[in-house]
């Protein structure tokens, strides 16, 4: 029997702290899971702008150059549609393929790319380099 003001062994406020961890931990949880866990985001669209007589087409890479990915090909005289391309990131570097040659390419920050509306046209470069190579209009 216990004495008069003495609590009995095992109880008091020990069990509070692993109650209190407990639920700062699924606070943490729910608020730093999502964040943990997310995916990839993408760029609903990004529309490329050929002016040249030559279908061009269009990839991309990040900053890291850790692979390319196709964005569109653009049709001669018209503009190319990407949908839900995969955010490069900071830096985008697009680079510009027409009838199986290399035309260059073209580097521009994500920030200048969301401040022209997700939309850029084929750099002068990249067409003189095409026709420079003795390619052919496309048909």
């Amino acid at each position: 029997m216990a004495e008069s003001g003495r609590r009995p062994v095992g109880t008091g406020r020990s069990w509070r702290w692993p109650a209190v961890a407990g639920v700062v931990a699924a606070a943490l949880a729910v608020v730093l899971g999502p964040l943990l866990l997310r995916g990839p985001q993408f760029v609903e669209r990004i529309s490329v702008v050929n002016p040249s007589p030559y279908d061009i087409h269009v990839e991309v890479t990040g900053q890291d150059r850790d692979g390319w990915l196709s964005v569109t090909t653009a049709d001669h005289g018209s503009t190319g549609v990407g949908r839900e391309v995969a955010d490069q990131g900071p830096v985008w570097i697009f680079r510009f393929l027409a009838q199986g040659r290399d035309c260059g390419e073209l580097r521009i920050t994500r920030r200048d790319l969301a401040q022209a509306s997700w939309s850029f046209e084929v750099p002068a470069e990249a067409i003189d380099r095409i026709r420079d190579a003795g390619a052919p209009p496309t048909p």
